[in-house]
């Protein structure tokens, strides 16, 4: 059934969001199958989803298929769809989520599992699983925070892991197949899929192989992209230029799950490029990678759009420059004149801490960076840091500072001007990482190095420190390594009102539902034995636990492993993709 939302749009904030007819939306009326695609966050922060655009685009190219999208409503219109009955609807046609034959929620950020179960609530599903009939929808889960399933369990029908775009579409492809098959049979149907995880059918009996696109250059394109006709957050358009990356960060969950590196060729990325920005009339394209300046022809492309476009006044932007002079001259080819900031990740303050953490960036990069910006033009500079990571002193923690006053010393007198942040955030030891049986800092750590940063940070002039607020933190770490009981956790959680924690602070009911349950911190964010089975096991990322074992070890000696382009490192990914290592173009 379809609702009517149009008497209501005047009364409510930036009623464009749930108009749902923009550029290149997809409005089918014939379809043996459909899903509803649901970021669990506000239109604006999904709309800036890669992953949303990409299989939006390659689901409804399925014949017979009908892919919409949904978003968490705001407080003003979930409030009248609560007081009159409206419930929750996908944005094309404004049907109903129950009516679709699966509803698929997208999860990049473990604090949006309470908006999942808000979203099943209003659309009149039940929240767990076993409480769900034939009339119901199957109920699935996608993106990196499925690497650890369990938290999910109870609520979800099944979870796709790894990349979408192969598994998702034959997924489509089944599903217009099975048509008015029961959701035994379909599950059934899709049961061996790459990457498809099923509860009821696979627990205790495999484990399950994330899927990989193996070919990312002859993968589909997707350049008919969504264009909002509201400011989102990244308000471009978008390529993925590689997917990977080979520096091996020991903390960096999205190295190591999306292993091996895969490029699309130069001529394959010019040619997508070019249809997007026809198709979507957009000003400005993101090259979107973990490490967009480390992809093999990343000057000739840039060189190449420029000459391309040097009359149409397309902005270029990169998300992830290493620290090297080179940045500098590459955001220096691409700013067309504009010095608005210059961000840079050392990720820890002292340089022994950064080879613990395998960063692979000496000081006096980042030194020599810093001036080469300063000198190009720019004063806004922005430093991102972790605090709490493992093998950690307070010496470590003062290196924050201390690089931050050396950046200063050596920048202000080349211009009066400038201006630093420093963005501190609180690590969490990720699931899949060499990292995954560290502890996670206590509220009590996080305030003790909080305020010795204030303290710092208090006298130093023309630098601004920011700190992640730690109780996201805090919640974040119980979340990501959570194991089924978390799954009772989040959905008491939400009964007492959590939801939308990242515009409010629900703390204090978090931890009311924790003391209800008997969950204490040592369960979740405490040191786990080296051979302990845990929750996420199940999952087969392609990286062995051999390897996060002796990279644990390098770690605890600080001593650096090179990046896999200059040698395999024998991580496990060959066992699954022969072709490890040999998946980058060449130069052209």
């Amino acid at each position: 059934m379809k609702v009517n939302i149009d008497k209501y749009l005047l009364a409510v904030e930036k009623p464009a969001q749930y108009l749902g007819n923009e550029i290149n939306s997809y409005h089918k009326e014939n379809y043996k199958a459909s899903m509803c695609l649901f970021f669990p966050d506000v239109y604006e922060v999904g709309m800036s989803n890669l992953g949303i655009k990409i299989l939006y685009s390659l689901m409804n190219q399925v014949e017979d298929f009908a892919l919409e999208r949904g978003f968490i409503p705001f407080d003003d219109m979930e409030e009248i769809m609560r007081r009159d009955n409206i419930p929750m609807f996908a944005l094309e046609s404004k049907r109903e989520l129950k009516d679709f034959d699966i509803v698929g929620f997208s999860l990049s950020y473990e604090m949006c599992y309470p908006n999942v179960l808000n979203a099943l609530e209003l659309a009149g599903i039940p929240i767990r699983r076993e409480d769900r009939d034939e009339s119901h929808p199957l109920i699935m889960a996608g993106g990196t925070c499925v690497m650890n399933p369990a938290p999910l369990k109870k609520f979800v029908d099944f979870l796709v892991v790894g990349d979408g775009e192969e598994t998702m579409v034959k997924l489509a492809e089944i599903f217009v197949q099975t048509e008015g098959k029961s959701k035994e049979e379909r599950l059934r149907a899709i049961e061996h899929l790459e990457g498809v995880y099923i509860p009821a059918f696979h627990d205790g009996k495999k484990k399950i192989k994330r899927a990989i696109l193996k070919d990312i250059n002859n993968s589909k394109m997707y350049e008919n992209q969504l264009v909002s006709y509201i400011a989102i957050v990244h308000d471009r358009a978008s390529v993925e230029i590689q997917r990977g990356c080979t520096r091996g960060c020991r903390f960096c969950q999205a190295g190591m799950v999306y292993r091996p590196v895969r490029e699309r060729s130069l001529e394959n990325n010019i040619k997508l490029i070019d249809s997007m920005l026809s198709s979507t009339g957009h000003s400005e394209i993101s090259l979107s990678s973990l490490s967009s300046s480390d992809y093999t022809n990343i000057d000739i492309l840039l060189k190449t759009l420029q000459e391309k476009y040097k009359d149409d006044n397309i902005g270029i932007s990169l998300p992830s420059l290493r620290m090297n002079p080179h940045s500098v001259r590459v955001a220096e080819q691409i700013s067309g004149g504009k010095r608005t900031g210059f961000t840079f990740a050392p990720e820890a303050g002292s340089q022994r801490l950064r080879d613990v953490i395998n960063k692979g960036v000496e000081e006096q990069e980042i030194l020599d960076t810093a001036v080469e910006a300063v000198k190009a033009g720019w004063v806004s500079l922005k430093f991102y840091f972790m605090i709490g990571l493992p093998f950690e002193t307070m010496e470590d923690v003062k290196g924050i500072y201390d690089l931050a006053k050396k950046v200063i010393g050596l920048c202000r007198p080349i211009n009066k001007r400038i201006n630093i942040t420093v963005s501190v955030s609180n690590f969490i030891p990720k699931p899949h990482t060499p990292y995954e049986w560290c502890k996670q800092m206590s509220l009590e750590e996080m305030a003790e190095k909080h305020n010795y940063l204030r303290d710092l940070f208090s006298g130093l002039k023309g630098v601004a420190l920011k700190i992640h607020p730690p109780k996201k933190s805090y919640l974040e770490g119980f979340i990501s390594r959570g194991d089924e009981r978390t799954g009772d956790l989040i959905e008491l959680a939400f009964r007492k009102g959590v939801k939308l924690d990242d515009y409010r602070d629900n703390f204090n009911l978090w931890m009311e539902a924790m003391e209800e349950l008997g969950i204490t911190p040592e369960d979740y964010l405490g040191e786990r034995d080296l051979d302990a089975e845990l929750p996420w096991d199940i999952i087969d990322v392609g990286v062995s636990k051999e390897f996060f074992k002796r990279e644990l070890k390098k770690s605890e000696e600080a001593a650096l492993s090179h990046d896999c382009r200059k040698g395999c490192l024998g991580c496990g990914m060959r066992r699954i993709v022969p072709e490890c290592g040999s998946l980058t173009t060449n130069r052209e």
